[in-house]
């Protein structure tokens, strides 16, 4: 093993971050013990067909070279230069190999078992070591059934009451759509103008469905109507102008730069927020994953998917989906911005880094929190990243460890409490 070879040097560069990436070193006299970081899989097509987007734009949208919630060539090209970049950022820190490949099972992934979150897992590990078999990409085996990790479902203990969730959601916003319709009004008329411009022979748009909310696949709420059908269309333009599309495909080049579409992303932060950041929606579907997250950080054997004999993770990625990070941000109550998206948006391919650093000299124990993320520029243009040009990344903030912080980083036994209060133990059924 010659990481110490690599690790001054890259600590040096990585001195010379940008003072915007707001992310602090290892403490002088600390040392970095574990990282579990919640990743987004990378872009990906439309989630629906063709044909039921068609239904609410004037023009056909463009096409895409996968199939629909495929990760697409360009998403797998971006997870593998993130994973590029956790392999210079964990080497410099002494967490993992800086210049070969890593012992067995320490750098692991556990995916969901949708094609975007396995490929996406791959992406990463073959970014970090390219050539490597040691590196772990595992989900789970029948992937026609839900992981309970990503997709809990409803239980005796836990039901996931639609009624009730339902009723949680718009106690939030007054009992019923109108005052969100006016606030995003500006969104919504300029969505609607994006979808179908004026002078459009077909009938298109936002209205032609009410804002409401009705039970999708697997007994989920889903949004309708307007903030639904403007929620999809805005990730989609995102997802467009990620991949790498011309500027004319990119909502058929109706938006006047990027500025306006952060703005519409605003009705899809809406649209994720009421579904998955309505407390108790967060602690049925979110209640597993930050018990896993926990339990791994405290113990790397612990970590999904490693076989008994392994040596613990030290680097290990938890592959999902937006509504996987939302659910957890929520629980916790964390927030985060990068350039290019709405403040708390889990950005395609972005992670929540779980940190867990030890002071040499007390042998304390601690945790920080940490969201990396390419910003669109970055995604658009597939830029390397290194440590002179790192993705966008800022530390996060744990409010409810607020008075307990030494040097930025929450005790251990803290983060402990402040999960156990988090989660809803009813809701948890997957034993790490």
């Amino acid at each position: 093993m010659r990481i110490r070879v690599f690790v001054s040097m890259l600590l040096t560069l990585l001195a010379v971050q940008p003072a915007a990436a707001q992310i602090p070193p290892v403490p002088p006299g600390w040392q970095i013990e574990r990282t579990i970081l919640l990743s987004r899989h990378g872009v990906r097509s439309p989630l629906h067909s063709a044909a039921e987007m068609d239904r609410h734009a004037a023009q056909p949208w463009p096409s895409w070279p996968v199939a629909a919630g495929d990760l697409t060539p360009r998403g797998a090209e971006l997870m593998r230069l993130m994973g590029r970049y956790y392999r210079v950022l964990y080497g410099g820190r002494g967490l993992v190999q800086a210049d070969d490949c890593p012992p067995r099972a320490t750098v692991a992934a556990w995916t969901d078992v949708d094609q975007r979150t396995r490929l996406t897992g791959r992406a990463l590990l073959a970014g970090m070591y390219p050539g490597c078999r040691n590196p772990r990409v595992n989900n789970q085996a029948d992937l026609s059934v839900p992981d309970p990790l990503f997709n809990p479902q409803p239980t005796a203990a836990c039901p996931m009451d639609p009624a009730s969730n339902r009723t949680a959601i718009l106690d939030r916003i007054g009992g019923d759509f109108s005052s969100v319709l006016r606030e995003y009004a500006p969104q919504l008329t300029m969505m609607q103008a994006t979808l179908c411009p004026p002078g459009s022979a077909k009938d298109c748009g936002l209205a032609s469905e009410a804002a409401g909310i009705q039970m999708g696949k697997g007994g989920r709420l889903v949004m309708t109507g307007p903030i639904a059908i403007g929620s999809q269309a805005a990730e989609t333009f995102l997802m467009e102008a990620a991949d790498g599309m011309p500027a004319d495909q990119v909502a058929w080049g109706r938006l006047s730069g990027d500025a306006q579409l952060v703005d519409l992303l605003k009705i899809h932060r809406l649209d994720l927020d009421l579904r998955e950041k309505t407390l108790p929606i967060a602690r049925q579907r979110g209640s597993n994953l930050l018990s896993v997250i926990l339990a791994a950080l405290q113990d790397g054997h612990k970590f999904p998917g490693l076989p008994q004999i392994a040596e613990p993770v030290r680097l290990g990625f938890l592959v999902g989906h937006d509504d996987n990070i939302a659910n957890v941000a929520r629980l916790l109550n964390l927030g985060w911005q990068i350039p290019g998206f709405q403040p708390n948006e889990p950005s395609p391919g972005g992670a929540l880094a779980f940190e867990m650093l030890r002071e040499v000299r007390t042998k304390k124990l601690y945790v920080r929190l940490a969201y990396y993320a390419q910003t669109l520029e970055q995604m658009r243009t597939a830029q390397a990243l290194d440590a002179r040009q790192p993705p966008g990344m800022v530390a996060v903030d744990l409010p409810d460890c607020a008075g307990d912080l030494h040097l930025k980083s929450c005790p251990l036994e803290r983060f402990v409490e402040i999960v156990g209060k988090a989660v809803d133990p009813a809701c948890v059924t997957v034993t790490p």
